[in-house]
């Protein structure tokens, strides 16, 4: 064969060979293409950051390789099987992209791992009134008559179709080998039993197309529970040296979704949302800390960090510590785990795959002397589960209770007889019409949880007990511009970290517990402006409990003289959050 004869079949034959899967599904190829550029330019364009040039390449193998088994499975009229997930793939996205100012990114395959059935029924019922859910549908529906076109175009005979061909046939194999090592580092992910080993900088693959961010993104969250099985053990090996129980009832109530500056506590401008807590606050009994943040806006992230008695500072692997409950019952405390969330006989995926610290059936063994095992539509409803007071104090306890509080979706966070604000009673001036329904609805839901909380903390006004309030991550609601939940930028303006991640945080002393633990009260007072991290609670707690052992650090005690108060806290394990917020405009009024 002469040299002209190879080039000519190099030139004219080997890229239809090659390309015969596409030539086949054009149009679904040109649409996911099509689609995977769209999403790039509106993800840059809203927030959600990616190289323009990967994102426009790289994709192309992908698609390749999809268009592949779709011609495969046209002969036997199932091409459908995966055109379908493919199509709903690209639409999520670029619903998040609106909606969330996020790709599907591995936190947003977590949040929906983590969000059970009764909260994703919540979640659409809500998104339908969205204007973003309509733009996405708009936008891909749009895209798909583009490829449509260009797909019955591209059958029809004309000038330089060799050309693109071969074109074509260049650039995805280009694709292809840029793309090989995305997918080696997606297999290292999916085959690890860390999250520490995916989280390395030389593991993690070019996250530039939709396909390889969903791989990267189940793998990752796979791996997460894989670790459960290491925390176990770790537990089971940590020692508590001594224990003088400090407090002897100690009450850690844990709220959802909650937005400070909707309340007088910390916004005196704000509708009376608090009421009994602002009386209990006027009272003496109750002390509300001022600089509080959360390092995550995602739930299981959060409580990861608080429940460990890991922190960001360790060089080791989170899995080989402990988790504060589990060191309470090795130390002699009845632990007492009510939640509004999680519970074992759920038959949601979120609690099905292990993925939570709580549910995993050992872990939760180590953890736990009692915990409930149904969920309620109100936080009241949970409240019926809750030991006599009697009981509670017979015997040291630490008393731990998740409510769902102001989950979105708000309006049914509180039975109707609880409303209290309408739509025309908030401030908020964004978001339209629509902003003022959902803001009123939040409000309310939080005036309910004022409610729940004050019930819970006046239960031991008699006791020798603590009480301590703090929430997950906080929430934007039409705050500052026609948003509302959380949001996951890449690059995070401070006004998100004000909204989403500051956090509330006080708490309650008794009467009777502070005239019995003057030191403490004192301490309390004196902690209220000192900035704190969420995921040092533990040792907050462990100091509470009169508990020593190898994990606890004094300098990260809120209420230690040696509490460190130049203490780092970063967002997202990449942002500072003070350096964040030294420039901006809530530098002078969080302190």
């Amino acid at each position: 064969m002469d040299i002209k004869r190879l080039l000519s079949n190099f030139y004219f034959r080997l890229p239809r060979l090659i390309l015969r899967g596409i030539i086949h599904s054009r149009t679904e190829f040109l649409f996911f293409v099509l689609m995977a550029n769209v999403l790039a330019w509106t993800g840059n364009r809203c927030g959600a950051l990616t190289d323009p040039f990967l994102s426009f390449l790289l994709p192309l193998f992908d698609f390749y390789l999809i268009c592949l088994c779709i011609n495969w499975l046209k002969r036997y009229r199932m091409g459908w099987i995966i055109t379908i997930p493919i199509t709903l793939l690209v639409f999520s996205e670029q619903f998040l992209v609106l909606f969330y100012h996020s790709h599907l990114s591995l936190h947003v395959i977590r949040l929906i791992a983590e969000t059970n059935s009764q909260e994703s029924s919540e979640f659409i019922s809500s998104v339908l009134t969205q204007p973003c859910l309509w733009q996405a549908l708009a936008i891909t529906s749009l895209t798909g008559a583009v490829a449509y076109g260009l797909g019955r175009l591209s059958r029809r005979p004309f000038r330089c179709r060799h050309l693109i061909l071969f074109l074509s046939f260049l650039l995805i194999v280009w694709s292809g080998v840029r793309q090989l090592s995305a997918y080696r580092k997606v297999a290292h992910c999916f085959m690890s039993a860390s999250i520490a080993e995916c989280d390395k900088p030389e593991n993690i693959p070019h996250l530039n197309t939709p396909v390889v961010r969903l791989l990267y993104g189940l793998a990752f969250n796979m791996a997460a529970s894989q670790e459960l099985h290491t925390l176990a053990q770790s537990i089971e090996k940590c020692e508590v040296d001594s224990c003088s129980f400090r407090c002897p009832l100690i009450v850690l109530v844990i709220g959802e979704s909650y937005n400070k500056y909707h309340t007088p506590l910390y916004n005196n401008d704000y509708l009376p949302t608090t009421p009994r807590l602002s009386a209990l606050q006027e009272q003496g009994s109750l002390f509300v800390h001022q600089d509080a943040v959360s390092p995550f806006n995602l739930t299981s992230n959060v409580f990861k960090y608080m429940f460990s008695t890991w922190d960001d500072d360790d060089e080791d692997s989170w899995t080989a510590h402990s988790l504060f409950p589990a060191l309470f019952k090795k130390a002699g405390y009845r632990v007492y785990f009510l939640t509004n969330q999680f519970t074992m006989e759920s038959n949601d995926l979120w609690n099905v795959v292990g993925g939570t610290i709580f549910n995993q059936p050992h872990l939760s063994e180590l953890q736990f002397t009692k915990r409930n095992e149904h969920t309620y539509t109100y936080d009241h409803e949970l409240l019926d589960e809750l030991p006599p007071v009697d009981s509670l104090t017979a015997t040291p306890t630490l008393l731990i209770v998740h409510l769902i509080g102001q989950h979105v979706r708000y309006d049914e966070r509180f039975p109707a007889d609880s409303t209290r604000f309408a739509p025309h009673d908030v401030p908020t001036t964004f978001g339209g019409e629509q902003g003022k329904v959902i803001t009123a609805a939040y409000d309310n839901a939080t005036y309910y949880n004022d409610g729940v909380v004050s019930s819970i903390l006046q239960r031991f006004q008699e006791t020798d007990a603590i009480g301590i309030y703090l929430s997950d991550h906080g929430e934007e609601v039409y705050d500052w511009r026609a948003q509302y939940e959380r949001t996951n930028e890449a690059q995070m303006p401070p006004e998100v970290a004000h909204y989403q991640y500051e956090i509330p945080l006080f708490f309650y002393l008794s009467p009777h517990f502070q005239l019995i633990h003057d030191d403490i009260t004192q301490q309390v007072q004196a902690s209220l402006q000192k900035p704190f991290f969420s995921s040092d609670i533990s040792n907050l707690m462990l100091y509470l409990g009169g508990i020593h052992c190898a994990d606890y650090k004094d300098t990260k005690n809120l209420l230690s003289p040696h509490y460190d108060i130049h203490r780092k806290r970063i967002l997202r394990n990449q942002i500072d959050y003070d350096e964040l917020m030294k420039s901006s405009a809530y530098a002078t009024s969080r302190h």
